[in-house]
């Protein structure tokens, strides 16, 4: 999609990333948004909508993981991955990318979100 940006990294690897903006628009239009931190920072405020997943469990089942046993769930959806900066999202969608997902991650994670004057929302898991 259209949405998705790709840069170059130092070490030469590729990177898929999507600002703020982009982000909004994918998400009107249906992606899904994972955060891959711990739930005590999850808690602490996510993106609305944001599902919470453990991306040490993405490698054995990432519809498992992201979706559990939900059977109305999209599987075939976009994914925009958070984490704080950034770093922790870029591993969980690589893996989800190997996996045939369509996988991308917030550039600068929820550092930029919030400085970009989104809503970051606190409390548990739903």
């Amino acid at each position: 999609m259209a949405w998705f940006g790709r840069r170059k990294d130092g070490a030469g690897a590729a990177r898929h990333e999507i600002g703020v903006t982009a982000a909004l628009h994918a998400m009107a239009s249906g992606a899904v948004v994972i955060d891959v931190r711990t739930r005590r920072e999850y808690e602490h405020g996510h993106v609305p909508g944001a599902r919470l997943v453990d991306p040490r469990a993405l490698p054995a089942s990432p519809v498992d993981a992201i979706w559990g046993d939900d059977p109305l769930a999209e599987t075939d959806r976009p994914i925009i991955v958070v984490s704080s900066t950034g770093s922790r999202a870029h591993h969980a969608a690589r893996v989800l990318r190997q996996g045939g997902f369509e996988a991308s991650v917030l550039a600068g994670g929820l550092v930029t979100w919030a400085q970009g004057g989104q809503v970051l929302v606190p409390g548990p898991p739903r």
